[in-house]
C-alpha cells in the first residue's frame, strides 16, 4: 500500500483545491471521491436530453471567475469557458412580482422603483473598489492589502441579511 503525505476525501472545489496546493508544495496527495464521476456540486451531465448538460447541484459561480488561486491554473488553456448569463439570478418578491440581478448596478436599480437610490449607494462602492478587495477577500488569510477598502466591505458583509435589507431599504 502507498503512503501519501495527505488524503483528501471529496472531489468538488475545496477537495480539488486543497490537493492542488498541497501538490504544488511538493507532497504526495490522494483524493478519494465516493461518486462516479470527480466535481463534487461543481460538475456537468447529461441529465434530460443527450445534447444538452446541466450544471449538477449548482448553478452560479459569482466569485470564482475571479479567484486568484483558480486564476492560477490556467483553466481556459484546458478547455474551460466561463458562460456569464444576462441575468445571473432572479429572485420572487413577497407581492408575485420578481427582480432581476443584471450585470449592472444601474440596470439592476432600474428594477428596484423606491429602492433604486439605496441600491446603488450600497453597490457602486463595491464595485468601483472590487479590484482592490479581490485579492484581499478571496486570497489566503492575512493582514489586508487595502485594510480600509477590506474593513469597510467587512462592515456590510458580516450583517445579516435581514439586518442590511432594514437599514438599507
Amino acid at each position: 500500500m502507498k503512503e501519501y503525505d495527505a488524503i483528501i476525501i471529496g472531489s468538488g472545489p475545496n477537495g480539488l483545491s486543497s490537493a492542488i496546493t498541497i501538490a504544488r508544495e511538493g507532497y504526495s496527495v490522494l483524493v478519494i471521491e465516493g461518486a462516479k464521476v470527480i466535481g463534487g456540486g461543481v460538475r456537468s451531465d447529461y441529465v434530460t436530453a443527450t445534447d444538452f448538460r446541466h450544471d449538477i447541484c449548482s448553478a452560479f459561480y459569482p466569485l470564482a471567475i475571479n479567484s486568484p488561486f483558480f486564476k492560477s491554473l490556467n483553466l481556459e488553456s484546458y478547455g474551460l469557458e466561463w458562460i456569464q448569463p444576462t441575468a445571473p439570478v432572479g429572485h420572487p418578491l413577497d407581492n408575485g412580482e420578481s427582480v432581476l440581478l443584471e450585470r449592472s448596478v444601474n440596470e439592476t436599480a432600474y428594477n428596484l422603483g423606491s429602492d433604486t437610490e439605496s441600491y446603488k449607494k450600497l453597490f457602486n462602492p463595491l464595485v468601483k473598489n472590487w479590484p482592490y478587495l479581490i485579492e484581499d477577500i478571496l486570497g489566503p488569510l492575512r493582514f489586508p492589502k487595502h485594510p480600509f477598502k477590506t474593513a469597510g466591505f467587512g462592515l456590510i458583509g458580516a450583517r445579516s441579511a435581514l439586518g442590511l435589507v432594514k437599514s438599507k431599504f
